[in-house]
């Protein structure tokens, strides 16, 4: 593992060591692995939803929840996913988790091993959905003490496994002055433990040019921009305009709350599409002289590496549709 972080710090724009002494080290987060986090919360709280809604409601507020006096019923803390820095035990080299992700669900203790069950499927599909490697993920064996039992989700990397997320069932007696019995079910997960999860997923998937490889709906930027000055001979009125167009799409894309980046272009276009690449960008406008006369330019996917012409007109809805906003 400590050779894959050294390879994010050296290669990537999302970490960077900001000390280390003997037992840790501190990691400051740059902004791709700040929009990141937000991706991953949001990420969360939507699947969350999405397994709840149908079935009974889930709660900010614990004492609101228990007073709901409802037979089956959840609760979450609301958290913050503003995190500036990670704080790494050099022992074994694993996250100080500040920021926990906690479901908690209340359920009838008759039922609780089938929930069980349906939450461990559930949330280590989660776990695939958001990753290059689907595989990378298992369950260890259930645990059993007294009353409680408890699984592990594990990413299995190379170097070795990680902890990413735990799963317990506890039994609760009767509770409400009901005669019925009730189990609690926790899914727990550290959100700094996630972000190095997937950075990690991403570093043991690059290709030759040692770039990022982050899943399509987690990338923190998912267009960016190239400008193809061949030919132009530095007509730099051409080049002014081609920035200027880049500016409107860039505005156009945000307006439909696409995460995009505008480029200083400064970097010849072979370079740009590298730095993009490094910051996990999923697509690369590459616009030209001949954009300016017919509006098409070349749509690059980081994950294929193959282009597809793409007209201005068209692009903040065709964009919209690729990364899933319509």
């Amino acid at each position: 593992m400590r050779i894959e972080l050294q390879k994010l710090t050296s290669i990537a724009k999302f970490l960077a060591i900001k000390h280390s002494i003997k037992t840790q080290t501190v990691l400051a987060l740059e902004k791709p692995s700040r929009i990141l986090l937000q991706n991953i919360y949001h990420s969360w709280l939507k699947t969350i939803h999405g397994k709840t809604v149908q079935h009974f409601p889930v709660y900010l507020d614990k004492d609101v929840a228990i007073k709901s006096q409802k037979l089956c019923y959840g609760f979450i803390k609301p958290q913050s996913a503003d995190i500036d820095e990670i704080i790494l035990h050099n022992d074994e080299f694993k996250p100080k988790n500040n920021v926990e992700l906690k479901l908690n669900l209340v359920v009838p203790t008759q039922d609780a091993m089938q929930y069980f069950i349906q939450w461990q499927r559930y949330r280590k599909y989660w776990w695939s959905s958001i990753t290059t490697t689907p595989s990378l993920f298992s369950i260890n064996d259930m645990k059993q003490e007294n009353e409680s039992a408890d699984v592990n989700i594990i990413a299995n990397f190379n170097w070795g496994p990680l902890v990413v997320e735990t799963i317990s069932i506890t039994s609760n007696g009767s509770e409400h002055n009901n005669t019925t019995e009730t189990s609690s079910l926790t899914c727990a997960m550290g959100l700094e433990t996630a972000l190095l999860t997937l950075l990690l997923d991403g570093i043991s998937n690059t290709t030759k040019e040692e770039y990022l490889k982050l899943h399509n709906k987690m990338a923190p930027y998912k267009i960016s921009f190239g400008l193809d000055s061949e030919g132009m001979d530095k007509d730099e009125k051409v080049l002014s305009t081609l920035k200027e167009l880049s500016q409107v799409i860039f505005h156009k894309l945000r307006a439909k709350e696409i995460s995009s980046w505008l480029p200083t272009f400064t970097l010849p276009l072979q370079l740009q599409i590298k730095e993009n690449l490094h910051m996990g960008v999923t697509y690369t406008a590459i616009l030209n002289e001949n954009t300016l006369s017919n509006g098409i330019f070349h749509l690059l996917n980081s994950n294929t590496m193959l282009k597809e012409q793409v007209h201005v007109a068209d692009f903040d809805t065709y964009a919209a549709i690729l990364c899933g906003k319509r």
